[in-house]
């Protein structure tokens, strides 16, 4: 992950800088046992503080990038006392151009926009790196794709690259248009397939999320052997819903926090991506991008008219040629009636992912001094204890 920090005018501006930066601390995942580095001092990912949603396990890194192959990379601008911004690539795997994969599109609620969505569903795959940036960002970020791919395959031409936005004008100066298609390209070229940073990074870095800071979330889920034993991972750009509407684990954690110095900033967008190792093709995949809208109504909203909320879902099990020899390809599809825990893993994955975007990010000082709090964590592990649903042996310190 690659972060700017340019230099504070005033001395008044170093307290809001520091925030912003995510001052690494170590947790340790309990399924891999790897130690990771992603997570900012003093903040936690949900499982961490004990809130498991859901029935299936998460993978290795509870991350999309628990799906083979799957790559993501940040460029996170933190500049001054108004530049919160950046750029996320997710890359659905090497040489997408000409080895492209299943894809489908969903729109969840329009407006917004995400760039290559009627060419998904149209052709069925997915055939560029999937970037999250914010509003005015899009074509810059379009551009460094397409500057990206020409690189790399000069013959090819007709490149669509697939952007999805959201506004973060309140902390960020949006009209700055400070993400170039450098920073694009630096995501792309950057990009791991381990831990994923969280929270107030790339694409995320402006946003909020019922009424908390809030940004780029992610989380996984393994089916039993028994249902296939797929992995679902999901990445979101979390940036909307209102602060009383918030549910966790089916908790009304925002009617419970009504002490918390928050104020509530209108209404804005998600941004979901969805990657499985399972065998679907478009249809399929379809389905599994429209359940990820019950995860997003799991945590509260009801997706509003000033919301932008799109899904992208992929799977990595069929490669689909860019020119066949023979002009066929085989093809391994699951069979409709083994759906169903996909269904389910990738609703309690977008839920869990979304909430892993608030409780990683920082209270971040923004643009005309407004600031956004950070949930506090201990007084939603309060509110989680008092429902029940604080998993056994954790601590309420």
């Amino acid at each position: 992950m690659w972060i700017s920090n340019g230099k504070p005018k005033h001395r008044s501006n170093q307290l809001g800088l520091y925030l912003l930066i995510c001052l690494l601390s170590i947790q340790v995942s309990a399924n891999s046992g790897e130690v990771n580095l992603t997570v900012p001092e003093g903040r936690a990912r949900a499982r961490d503080i004990g809130i498991q949603i859901g029935i299936y396990q998460p993978g290795p890194y509870n991350a999309i990038t628990d799906v083979a192959g799957v790559k993501v990379g940040h460029v996170t601008l933190n500049e001054g006392d108004s530049i919160r911004t950046g750029v996320t690539a997710v890359i659905p795997r090497d040489n997408i151009w000409k080895d492209r994969l299943f894809g489908a599109s969903y729109t969840i609620h329009g407006n917004g926009e995400t760039t290559g969505m009627a060419r998904i569903n149209q052709a069925g795959w997915i055939e560029s790196p999937i970037m999250l940036t914010n509003t005015l960002s899009v074509g810059a970020v379009h551009d460094g794709v397409v500057r990206h791919t020409i690189k790399h395959y000069p013959d090819d031409h007709v490149i669509l690259p697939i952007v999805a936005e959201c506004y973060d004008g309140g902390l960020n100066d949006i009209s700055g248009l400070h993400v170039t298609a450098g920073h694009t390209i630096k995501a792309i070229e950057q990009a791991s397939s381990n831990w994923v940073a969280e929270g107030c990074v790339g694409g995320g870095t402006g946003m909020r999320c019922y009424g908390f800071k809030a940004g780029i979330g992610t989380a996984s889920r393994v089916l039993p052997e028994g249902q296939g034993g797929y992995t679902v991972g999901v990445l979101v750009n979390s940036n909307g819903g209102r602060r009383r509407q918030l549910r966790i684990d089916g908790v009304p954690v925002g009617q419970e926090m009504t002490d918390s110095k928050i104020k509530s900033y209108r209404d804005g967008s998600f941004i979901i991506v969805i990657a499985t190792d399972a065998p679907l093709i478009h249809r399929q995949l379809m389905q599994l991008a429209i359940r990820a809208a019950y995860g997003l109504a799991h945590t509260g909203t009801p997706s509003t008219v000033s919301s932008g909320d799109f899904v992208i879902a992929f799977s990595t099990a069929n490669v689909i040629p860019l020119r066949p020899k023979n002009g066929t390809f085989s093809l391994n599809i699951l069979a409709d009636y083994r759906l169903d825990g996909l269904y389910q893993a990738v609703i309690e994955a977008t839920e869990e992912a979304i909430i892993n975007s608030m409780t990683t990010a920082v209270t971040t000082a923004g643009r005309k001094g407004r600031v956004i709090q950070a949930i506090p964590l201990d007084q939603l592990q309060a509110v989680m204890k008092k429902y029940g649903r604080l998993a056994d042996g954790i601590t309420v310190e």
